[in-house]
This record gives C-alpha cells, structure tokens and sequence, in this order.
C-alpha cells in the first residue's frame, strides 16, 4: 500500500462525513503529506512512518492509526496488512491528565460574557452547560436541530444524535425546552467551529472544560456515575449493556438536575 495524495483526499473526505472538525482533519493531513510516496509492506514499515513524520507523539499517532482505521473501512484489499502495521504501532505517549475543573462561578461569569459575543455564542454555551456533551457535538446539534428526532419530556427535550466517531459517541442530548426553541428559532448560522472557541475561550473558558465541570456537577448532585457516563456517550466504559436501556434512567435523571443546570442559562 502506497500513501498517496489520491489516498489521503479519500481519508479527508471520509473523517468530515464521521463529523470531525475542519482543524483536526487539517491536523491529520499536515502530518501525513510528509509521508506521500512511502510504500508500506509490513511492520518494519512503521518506523519509517514516524521518522518521516518527525517523531511518535500524540498528534502523529493519531493520524496514523486514523488513517488505518480508513484503510480497513473503506479500502478492499488490504484487511491483513492493516492488521500487521497496527499491531506495530509505538505505545500512546503519556500525557498528564488535565484534572482541572472550572468552579460554578466562572461558568456564570463565561455565561454573561457570551451574552456580548451574540446568539451563536449563547447557543453554543447553553448548549454545552445543558448537555455536558463535547464542542463538535454541540455544534452538530444546533446545525441539525431541525432534522432531529425529539422527545418532548415537558420542561426538557431528549434529541436523538446517533452520533459515533470511534470511541467518541454521543446518541442522545438532553435540552431544556427554553434551550431546544432557542435553537428551532435560529436562522443566522454559526461561525467556524474554530472561530467559536476562540471566542468561549476569550469569554473566560475554553469549551473542553464545560464537559469536566457538568460532570462533576451531575456527581454533587447524586447522579449515578454510570447514568453520567451514558449521559456522556462513554459505551465503552459503561459495558456491554445496551445504550437504549439507559434511556429511562437518563429521562429521570435529566428532570432531577434541570433546576440546577437552569441557573446558568443565558437568553
């Protein structure tokens, strides 16, 4: 197998329609256009990968072992040879886990500060203080709010995401009903996702910790912590358990935390 441009332009393609943002698909290819030309036979082909693309580190490994994942499912003819090269990719490099968890006080503070950005920034925030869900999926909602299939629970709505992106899954979101008509009502259309982060982040905080502090808020609150990972989209870590069987517990959990979560709504 050759790593050709003709091959990466697929991968690209192939990475946007699973829903992964613009910069990380950007992320990938800057790694990997430096590897165009090299023939890949077998495991002793791997290094080679990696001294081209300058190193293992975390964003190569990445790249790598997504373009495998590409490989195996959408290119006939290379089932074991894609076998072989992952099962010689280097270890994932540590990394310190970030443990930092926003307090309540700053989440209002980003809450009043978006108020100033415009409504796409308020959608986004709410959103994300609602859901506890991640910044692409986030975006996804407010972009297909319309084509959704929702439950109307009375003062909350469950949408149906069905969205899975590897190990990063997300199949249903909770919104409170003020939330989900703010998105119906929507028609301006948002910025870049990378556009929008920057202005959270110059509101105060950066969208990756509006999911920490949810979670830690679900957990103060006395939610079960595996009714948090469901709420999460973690099916890898809640088991083999069907997702769908959480869903009665996710109703009645979400109806608890409401009146917490609405204190930071911002309209």
């Amino acid at each position: 197998m050759e790593i050709t441009e003709d091959l990466l332009n697929g991968f690209r393609d192939w990475l946007l329609g699973e829903g992964v943002s613009e910069g990380t698909v950007k992320n990938y290819l800057s790694h990997l256009r430096s590897v165009v030309g090299l023939r890949l036979c077998g495991k002793g082909d791997v290094s080679k990968v990696f001294e081209g693309m300058g190193g293992v580190n975390d964003k190569t490994r990445k790249a790598f072992s997504r373009l495998l994942t590409y490989v195996e499912r959408k290119v006939d003819g290379y089932d074991e040879l894609v076998i072989k090269l992952r099962k010689a990719l280097p270890k994932r490099p540590k990394s310190r886990e970030d443990t930092y968890v926003p307090p309540d006080s700053l989440i209002k503070a980003v809450g009043e500060g978006v108020k100033e950005l415009g409504p796409p920034y308020v959608m986004l925030y709410n959103v994300l203080v609602s859901t506890g869900c991640r910044g692409t999926e986030a975006i996804y909602l407010i972009n297909n709010i319309g084509r959704l299939k929702a439950v109307d629970l009375g003062p909350y709505v469950r949408v149906h995401v069905d969205l899975q992106r590897g190990s990063k899954n997300e199949f249903v979101m909770y919104l409170p009903k003020e939330v989900y008509q703010q998105l119906k009502e929507f028609r301006q259309g948002l910025p870049h996702e990378d556009t929008l982060g920057k202005g959270l982040k110059e509101a105060g905080l950066s969208i990756k910790y509006f999911r920490k502090w949810w979670r830690q808020t679900l957990k103060k609150l006395g939610i079960d912590s595996e009714d948090i990972e469901a709420f999460q989209g973690r099916v890898t870590t809640i088991g083999g358990r069907h997702y769908t069987d959480w869903i009665p517990l996710l109703d009645n959990d979400y109806g608890r935390v409401l009146p917490h979560i609405k204190k930071y709504l911002v309209f």
